[in-house]
């Protein structure tokens, strides 16, 4: 359509701050009434996005509806905004020394999503239409389909949870110490999140748009290698749950994090595309397949009344940071700066890596 760096960054960045905002207000309200409806609105709201995104054209149109429908985070084949009361329903029937695994099968299942959603876009760009644009409005269409298929096994989940609990046996001394503790992990990971969210924000959303103006590659060559990263993340996710359960969430998060560092500061050194996209492989799947046992973390941080509430400090912490990266690549982008952000987000991980397992390495997860 014609945009440059700096105005697909402006539309990530707005998406990234939609995105906060719902977390923050979803995860409130989901504490204090129920999970699952909230769900229901996000799949509704993907629906009409995805019809909404056949016919924008405009700039601002193509932000709304982005925003609605979480469109180029990049959300792990999460809820976008509505993830807090997602993951708080998904933690409600789980024994905490399981969480790392369901998290990570959960996590790999939406990989899987994303991966048959990559070779999508990629089939619809071998075609040949007479109508210019339609390879890229065709995918659309696929997401609204599989969107009213999410909503009718929705509608079959149960949900247990009662914001109206028992009064806690703790007295109010106890009640004050349990708080405190919980609010102090939450405050370490704010901080833990507000570097990770800016190193995500410079080096992730615009990662297309680095591959088709520094290699001059198109929609063919990119779908295919987001096909191809979703499926390993996949794989390597369901390893992960295995991995920690047998060494801990804290190290395998910190093991395969480190691992992704490396090809992250490789991947802007790359002299051609295929080096470039093997590089862009290793780092995302060694990356992104800790985010269940991530996820595992954050529940387990606080009591399940404070679960929705705990997800939605966890992903805005995140997207406030992140909202900032996409503006920044996108100058650095249009003046042919195209290795900065990746260094400036591989330093930023480095410090997140050193921290996350300074602030958790003798976090005990609770026993109920």
């Amino acid at each position: 359509m014609g945009y440059n760096g700096f105005q697909i960054g402006l539309v990530y960045t707005f998406v990234s701050l939609f995105g906060a905002f719902g977390s923050l207000f979803v995860g409130i309200i989901s504490d204090k009434t129920k999970r699952k409806p909230f769900l229901v609105i996000y799949t509704v709201l993907l629906m009409i996005a995805s019809l909404g995104m056949l016919f924008a054209t405009d700039i601002y149109a193509i932000a709304i509806f982005s925003a609605f429908g979480s469109f180029g985070l990049g959300a792990n084949g999460a809820a976008g905004p509505f993830s807090p009361a997602e993951q708080a329903l998904l933690a409600e029937n789980i024994k905490p020394n399981t969480r790392g695994a369901i998290f990570s099968l959960n996590t790999a299942l939406g990989f899987l999503g994303m991966s048959i959603g990559s070779a999508f876009a990629m089939v619809f760009s071998f075609l040949k239409f007479k109508q210019n644009n339609l390879e890229y409005q065709l995918p659309y269409i696929i997401i609204f389909v599989f969107a009213i298929l999410t909503l009718v096994l929705l509608l079959e989940v149960k949900e247990n949870y009662r914001s109206k609990v028992a009064k806690s046996s703790l007295s109010n001394t106890q009640e004050q110490s349990v708080n405190k503790k919980e609010n102090f992990n939450l405050l370490k990971l704010i901080g833990l999140n507000s570097i990770n969210g800016l190193a995500i924000g410079l080096k992730g959303p615009l990662i297309a748009y680095f591959f088709a103006v520094r290699f001059g590659v198109g929609a063919k060559h990119i779908g295919l290698i987001f096909a191809i990263t979703f499926l390993l993340s996949a794989i390597l996710s369901f390893y992960t749950g295995k991995l920690s359960l047998r060494v801990g969430i804290i190290k395998s998060v910190f093991i395969q994090r480190l691992i992704g560092l490396v090809f992250l500061i490789l991947l802007p050194l790359a002299p051609s595309y295929i080096i470039a996209s093997i590089f862009y492989i290793f780092h995302q799947i060694f990356n992104r397949s800790s985010a269940g046992a991530r996820q595992a973390l954050t529940v387990s941080l606080v009591r399940d009344k404070r679960r929705g509430f705990a997800v939605s400090i966890n992903s805005a912490s995140m997207q406030f940071p992140r909202s900032i990266g996409p503006y920044v690549a996108g100058i650095l982008f249009d003046a042919s700066l195209f290795a900065i952000p990746f260094f400036m987000a591989a330093f930023l991980q480095g410090l997140y890596l050193i921290f996350y397992k300074k602030f958790f390495k003798d976090f005990n997860f609770p026993t109920e």
